[in-house]
């Protein structure tokens, strides 16, 4: 009886592995039963995703009523603990709260004159209609193709796009001295890294590389890697079944991709004045902005978190580097969210900005930091702003310290605002701003949402001002989160978040392809966490991760 026949011999083994054990312990699937309500740790796959958003996306009354209904079935009114305790739950309607619309900012970009030009903000949204205000000249670039051998419609389609892009960025501003050459090759790690060697070694400023393979996440992982990390070489991936089906519609596909790419190559697409957000501000004053992120692995307590931060650099505050650091927590030991290098890699970027204003540094910090639950506050203002402070006395020596105001972003939250007019339910408009009546009654915070949704329920985002030297009034620094949220520049639409805290959260996600070994990240929040206090920052190790030098203080991350 030890032994049994399989009925379907034929079918895949489960790797039934135990722990944190490597050795792989591999089980018939017929002889497999799996208990229900098991947690998934690893990261669901496109399709998996795509399921999930379809049964979560809502309409705003969906939503209304799904909320209403649970509150409803939960019958406040016959709870006894809560007749004990005098507490009454008013279950009848939802609170009505006074909101602000803050105004949208007026993005500058370059007319064909090299003239200013104006596009106005509609909707949350605007549209280019000249050319982005700084663009690179190109000289040496070129296409690689990694996938599967090409037909002849594949070659059709990507001579198609080798011809059309050089005219396609020109629309955008771009300088563009040679139509890219065209590279074909399989997806082996020696064709790749050859490949990616080869148009290092003839100084190209830029690599199109066009996945096409069942295997795509690891080719592109590889070019990621190696071309960040090895031999910075500046790449912009392109998925060639979005490419097929974009074929006849380019100029609106490439208009996308060339944001990027303005970004990578050290181009500014639209500039916003930040300071006229302000209601007091100083034309001396030069202002730094910063974002700061962490990812936790959710497939072993023994692979590193990274603690990502980047800062601006430049006097429009458009372009931005950033720094990265692996975090190991103590074998066995949960993740903690506190930055422990963030001295180090504060002080690199703060140097970084002065070398770009002629040895100036900026008198205002503003600092958005993601990923932090309220218990955790205290340890943030006790670790972090100490830190931020301390790479300050560092680098300005004698000279005026900076004036920081440090602000908590918190996206996982449970609290959605609808607006009821004309007898319908909708979502409320990008820059609806809520300050009182359901925020704390004596700390800073306050609700913004700053993005039009295009489905579903729009979330709003949690600011929490920890800190606050500036001291900005409430409209004031409502209004420049606000505006920073339209100078993303992967998109021409208000994001949900200020683009530095989206650029940490950008970077610290693809510093998954920098590593050697494949490993899966998620977002910063997981309720398993252990609790900060249960031990210290002496059980993190940490390891600066570091980049070529050529793209290290670039935005290879967007």
């Amino acid at each position: 009886k030890k032994h049994k026949r399989l009925i379907f011999p034929d079918l895949p083994c489960i790797n039934a592995i135990k722990g944190n054990q490597n050795k792989p312990n591999w089980l018939p699937m017929e002889m497999v039963a799996i208990v229900e309500w098991q947690r998934a740790i690893k990261p669901l796959d496109k399709t998996q995703r795509g399921v999930v958003s379809k049964n979560t996306i809502l309409k705003p009354v969906q939503r209304y009523e799904e909320i209403m209904k649970i509150v409803g079935n939960n019958r406040f009114d016959r709870d006894p603990y809560l007749k004990e305790l005098n507490i009454r739950v008013d279950d009848k309607e939802m609170i009505k709260l006074k909101a602000r619309i803050i105004p949208s900012p007026q993005i500058q970009y370059r007319s064909q004159g090299k003239r200013d030009a104006i596009e106005y903000v509609s909707g949350g949204k605007w549209r280019i209609r000249n050319w982005f205000c700084s663009t690179p000249e190109i000289h040496t670039w070129g296409m690689i193709y990694f996938g599967d051998k090409p037909d002849r419609n594949i070659r059709s389609i990507l001579e198609n796009f080798q011809h059309e892009l050089p005219n396609l960025l020109e629309r955008n501003g771009f300088v563009i001295h040679n139509v890219p050459s065209l590279t074909i090759k399989g997806i082996s790690d020696r064709e790749i890294t050859e490949t990616l060697c080869n148009a290092s070694k003839q100084q190209w400023q830029l690599a199109i590389v066009i996945l096409n393979s069942y295997d795509s996440t690891r080719v592109y992982e590889l070019v990621k890697r190696y071309g960040n990390r090895t031999i910075g070489l500046m790449t912009q991936c392109v998925n060639f079944q979005a490419l097929k089906r974009n074929i006849s519609n380019l100029g609106m596909y490439v208009e996308n991709i060339s944001q990027k790419i303005n970004g990578k190559l050290g181009g500014i697409n639209g500039i916003i004045n930040l300071k006229s957000a302000l209601s007091h501000s100083s034309k001396d004053d030069l202002f730094m902005f910063f974002g700061a992120d962490v990812t936790h692995s959710t497939c072993s307590t023994d692979r590193p978190s990274i603690a990502a931060v980047v800062g601006s650099c430049d006097t429009t505050n458009n372009l931005y580097a950033a720094r990265l650091c692996e975090q190991y927590p103590k074998t066995g030991r949960c993740s903690v969210e506190i930055i422990k290098e963030l001295e180090t890699m504060t002080g690199q970027l703060i140097e970084l900005f002065a070398e770009h204003h002629g040895g100036y540094l900026p008198n205002k910090i503003i600092f958005y930091r993601d990923g932090v639950d309220e218990g955790q506050y205290q340890k943030v203002l006790d670790n972090e702003v100490t830190k931020i402070k301390s790479a300050c006395r560092n680098i300005y020596g004698k000279r005026p310290l900076p004036q920081l105001t440090f602000i908590v972003v918190k996206k996982r939250h449970n609290t959605r605002f609808f607006l009821y007019e004309n007898g319908k339910t909708e979502n409320v408009q990008s820059g609806t701003v809520i300050d009182e009546g359901i925020t704390h009654p004596s700390q800073f915070d306050f609700y913004l949402c700053s993005q039009a949704a295009i489905m579903g329920t729009s979330r709003p985002a949690l600011y929490h001002v920890l800190h606050d030297d500036n001291q900005f009034s409430s409209d004031d620094i409502q209004q420049l989160t606000y505006w920073l949220c339209h100078t993303d520049m992967r998109c021409t639409k208000s994001v949900s978040i200020p683009a530095p805290v989206h650029y940490a959260h950008l970077a610290a996600y693809a510093s998954r392809a920098l590593k050697s070994d494949e490993d899966h990240e998620r977002d910063s929040l997981d309720d398993d966490n252990e609790e900060l206090e249960n031990y210290t920052l002496d059980d993190i190790k940490t390891k600066l991760m570091i980049l070529d030098e050529k793209v290290a203080d670039d935005m290879w991350f967007l």
